[in-house]
């Protein structure tokens, strides 16, 4: 599918962080691999402002079997093209380097770490893409060709956070991260693709939504990018839209709200509709899934009772609020026969709704993600006697106040 014309922009070397990441294939990867068909180029920054690559230290790489597919990123996309320097670099490449040694990377002796095995192999990569990975001995190095050797290191694939909130306007606030630095800090991580999400306010075009968040995010962009959209809204336009959106701009994941009342919150026959229409397209149904009527109900008993705090925003919003809202969510992407991608499972309770319904429907379209927030910590904080900690720990759905949580997540990812 055709993306808008990007404005030219110079070549670059091609470099391990933003070609490495083709090696591995897993189950997010591959729910969106559709969106590689929407790429576009970024404008490239200076080598300076973001240097890692993706020849590193281990880190965690979650199964192809999993049941709940974990971000890399706290923060509760069709892919923008931009590439980044490697530090494995041994000199900088000199501005005479002929076109082929910028389009050539050798990497040799590495310890290749992928989602089905790890073994010792170099690794050629031409145009961008991997085309070889196996023994050096039997691939004839072509001339001309950038040479790293990764001798004692690993060698993997680029992470893919496949939610992230850049710039996003929301209650009066604003991110902290724009595209500049949240990208910047996803590199230095060794994350080479983010997937950003455009909101719609109410009655806005889904159409004019997409091209604001184009507008922000192309100058910034340090990695490879792409973008979900949001149905904020339902109406005859919101579904003629989203078809241009997918046969013009590579877009193919929309994400629907059953929370935020009177914002954003889709009722059950909106969401059957939206379903209905993304199955018709061949995307992806995405949803947040708390349950917005009970959420409002409690957010109004809890102030008129004087709960005013941090601790309160998980008290209007508990596990089975959650659960009810995952569980409906599958059935109705069952009922329209749509493929439906969970958004941050935080709960046991959710997790285990997930696990039943893929169980259910055979293993078959459905798939869920939780946060390094779920795995890492727990909802105590929100009590903690320091406001500004406890409210470092909002999110919703918020962590939950049971401590096995963190476990009890990890190990439905290892199932």
């Amino acid at each position: 599918m055709a993306s808008p014309t990007p404005a030219p922009v110079k070549k670059v070397p091609i470099h391990l962080q933003s070609t490495v990441h083709r090696l591995k294939i897993d189950k997010m990867s591959e729910t969106f691999r559709d969106n590689s068909a929407g790429m576009v180029q970024s404008e490239n920054r200076s080598e300076e402002d973001c240097s890692d690559s993706a020849v590193t230290k281990p880190i965690d790489m979650a199964d192809v079997s999993t049941q709940i597919q974990t971000e890399t990123s706290e923060s509760s996309t069709n892919t923008v093209s931009g590439e980044e320097a490697s530090p494995m670099e041994l000199v900088k490449e000199p501005s005479n380097v002929p076109e082929s040694a910028q389009n050539r990377l050798y990497i040799k002796r590495g310890h290749v770490v992928n989602h089905d095995g790890m073994q010792q192999a170099d690794v050629y990569i031409e145009d961008g893409t991997v085309r070889y990975v196996g023994s050096g001995a039997d691939f004839v190095v072509p001339g001309g060709c950038r040479t790293i050797d990764a001798a004692g290191k690993l060698v993997m694939p680029g992470g893919i956070d496949p939610h992230t909130h850049f710039q996003l306007e929301f209650g009066g606030t604003v991110s902290v991260d724009d595209f500049y630095k949240g990208t910047k800090a996803a590199v230095a991580g060794g994350t080479t693709t983010i997937l950003d999400f455009v909101l719609p306010k109410k009655g806005e075009s889904l159409l004019e939504a997409y091209d604001a968040w184009r507008v922000r995010a192309d100058p910034k962009v340090v990695c490879d990018y792409g973008l979900h959209v949001g149905i904020t809204w339902w109406s005859k336009s919101v579904r003629d839209e989203m078809k241009i959106l997918c046969q013009e701009r590579g877009v193919n994941s929309f994400k629907c709200f059953m929370a935020y009342k009177g914002l954003y919150q889709l009722n059950d026959s909106e969401l059957y509709e939206v379903f209905e229409t993304c199955k018709e397209l061949g995307a992806v149904a995405m949803v947040h899934a708390e349950n917005g009527d009970i959420i409002a109900k409690n957010v109004t008993k809890l102030l008129s009772e004087g709960v005013t705090g941090p601790e309160g925003h998980e008290l209007s919003r508990t596990e089975e609020v959650e659960a009810e809202a995952t569980n409906r969510a599958c059935v109705i992407a069952h009922q329209a026969h749509c493929p439906l991608y969970v958004v941050h499972v935080m709960s046991k309770s959710a997790g285990i709704e997930v696990a039943r319904a893929r169980r259910r429907y055979n293993g078959t379209g459905i798939f869920g993600e939780t946060l390094a927030a779920a795995l890492g910590t727990d909802g105590t904080h929100y009590h903690d006697k320091c406001w500004h900690h406890a409210a470092a720990h909002v999110l919703s759905p918020p962590l939950r106040p049971d401590p096995t949580t963190p476990e009890f997540l990890m190990k439905l990812l290892a199932q």
